[in-house]
């Protein structure tokens, strides 16, 4: 059986005595249309095939072929349809597989330091629980029972007395770090009384004035965006205690529009960068990993603006 085809496809053939069409098919496609258009000529139906073909320069082309067995007076046969060139369209839809294919790995990275960031922050919840009902509570009570000591054993030697009044002072010391280390791995205030007051907390303990203005819904926000608003403001009031040789300070917190906005100010010397070791960088992370935006802003003498986005709907 012979094919008729488009002015392209003919043109390989023109004065060409040993050339079949079928020859210029792909090898890996050939089979394949070979047997399609068999089992179509033996049912008597129209067939539509796309497949590649291999032009004289050695270039591969995709093309589309439609057509339908035809049968003469005199006992022969032919495919009459037509081809055409669908190159251009088979380019846009493969572009289109690999962007939705880069795009759902995306979606899964995005998704999977959600959650190794979600396990993170649980894993913290449980130390911060695990020290405050343990070890703190033991030197808690131990700290209790030498001060009690001391008061029921006045008769003691100003020596004695003062040995075991420094033994009692280095056991608050390291009571009071304990604690810092179990609030900086997570306050106990953020997951049981919420962000604002957590944010309170934060702004009480600024190594300089800080001024907090917080909006929040009625209802309790997600954890994983609390957690990340509440290190932001921790992280950048930590900067400006340290770094920015600052008068005053400002936190704002509040919804607008299905995000959570968070800026955190101040006054000092500026010239704060993502990456120059005042843990910007590892808070854009854990800002990213919920789908949030950071930006600071810091120019040398204009003091540093720090700003978050963290989407709430």
């Amino acid at each position: 059986m012979a094919r008729q085809v488009s002015d392209e496809a003919f043109s390989e053939f023109v004065h060409s005595a040993v050339r079949t069409f079928a020859s210029i098919i792909h090898r890996d496609d050939r089979e394949q249309v070979e047997r399609s258009v068999l089992d179509a000529v033996a049912a008597g139906r129209p067939y539509t095939l796309e497949y590649r073909i291999v032009r004289r320069d050695g270039g591969e082309r995709w093309v589309l072929e439609r057509g339908q067995a035809q049968e003469g007076g005199d006992g022969r046969r032919w495919l009459d349809g037509a081809i055409f060139d669908i190159t251009t369209r088979r380019a846009a839809e493969q572009a289109l597989r690999e962007r939705e294919i880069v795009e759902a790995q995306l979606a899964e990275v995005r998704a999977s330091r959600a959650r190794i960031l979600e396990a993170a922050d649980r894993a913290r919840r449980e130390i911060e629980r695990n020290l405050h009902d343990g070890a703190q509570q033991r030197f808690v009570s131990l700290a209790l029972q030498l001060q009690v000591w001391l008061g029921t054993h006045r008769d003691l030697p100003d020596d004695a007395r003062g040995e075991i009044a420094d033994v009692l002072a280095e056991l608050r010391l390291g009571l009071a770090e304990l604690r810092d280390l179990a609030h900086g791995l997570h306050p106990a205030v953020l997951s049981d009384r919420g962000l604002a007051d957590a944010l309170s907390g934060l702004v009480y303990r600024a190594g300089v004035p800080v001024e907090l203005q917080v909006e929040l819904p009625g209802e309790r926000l997600p954890i994983s965006i609390e957690a990340a608003a509440y290190f932001t403001v921790c992280e950048s009031l930590t900067n400006v205690t340290k770094y920015a040789q600052a008068s005053r300070a400002w936190v704002i917190v509040k919804c607008v529009r299905g995000h959570l906005d968070v800026e955190v100010g101040d006054d000092g010397a500026g010239g704060a960068a993502v990456g120059s070791g005042t843990g910007l960088q590892g808070l854009r992370d854990r800002v990213a990993a919920v789908s949030g935006t950071l930006d600071v802003d810091s120019r040398p003498g204009a003091g540093t603006v720090v700003r978050a986005r963290l989407p709430v709907a």
